[in-house]
């Protein structure tokens, strides 16, 4: 039993690292006026989520050493460049991006 509840609090804190960054970029793009900054942000969580599970599954289909060194890598690698790739594209689908 207390391993499946660490299985679970490192899941827990897996996806919180993983649709985190991303969340607070919506947080900040809703505060400077962009009032639809949340809605697409259930497709990017999605995206995100299958983009680690293919990069996890890769690693692993590679016999990579440290399997959850790689997975802790995937989810940070993919987390960062969401948020900075949606917060790019937000800004310029509003038109404030000069």
């Amino acid at each position: 039993m207390p391993r499946l509840i660490l299985t679970l609090l490192a899941l827990a804190v897996l996806f919180c690292l993983l649709c985190g960054p991303v969340t607070w970029v919506a947080l900040r793009l809703w505060r400077r006026g962009d009032l639809g900054a949340f809605r697409p942000l259930r497709a990017v969580w999605i995206a995100q989520v299958a983009l680690v599970c293919a990069l996890v599954f890769a690693a692993d289909s590679a016999g990579l050493a440290n399997p959850m060194g790689w997975v802790v890598a995937s989810v940070l690698a993919v987390s960062l460049g969401g948020a900075a790739l949606y917060g790019v594209w937000r800004l310029l689908m509003s038109g404030t991006a000069h």
